[in-house]
């Protein structure tokens, strides 16, 4: 039985897009994501809970994306996600979970203001999926 791999994004860059180029030509780059969840705490007040995403494009994508993505950007990115594990400049051995984009979408004009989306109401005082991530 074939299984899904889909993920869908609505958020902000949180800096500049890198782009490089490989050692084969192919050009990659990497946009940092920022996702808001609103979750309610056990007071019952809402507070926002900020999720960070690495999303890699290829080819022309990573041309368009490398060339319009700046921080604070609104972007729809839909993609899978993959986890690769490599060893770092230290010589320690890191696994890192990214979204490889299938398409990205600029949601805003480059240097619009910042506005806020509209927060979800749902509950997650039981949420236990707080994870200290090394990177």
């Amino acid at each position: 039985m074939r299984g899904i791999n889909k993920v869908i994004l609505l958020g902000r860059a949180t800096r500049d897009t890198e782009l490089r180029t490989t050692a084969g030509g192919t050009p990659v780059s990497n946009i940092r994501l920022a996702t808001n969840r609103m979750t309610r705490g056990t007071d019952g007040e809402l507070a926002e809970r900020p999720q960070y995403h690495t999303v890699i494009c290829f080819d022309r994508l990573a041309e368009q994306t490398g060339t319009h993505v700046t921080k604070g950007r609104l972007v729809y990115v839909e993609g899978r996600l993959e986890s690769r594990s490599f060893t770092d400049k230290a010589g320690h051995e890191r696994a890192v979970t990214e979204v490889i984009a299938a398409d990205v979408q600029f949601l805003d004009a480059p240097g619009t203001k910042t506005i806020d989306l509209p927060a979800q109401d749902h509950d997650d005082s039981d949420d236990s999926d707080a994870v200290d991530i090394p990177f």
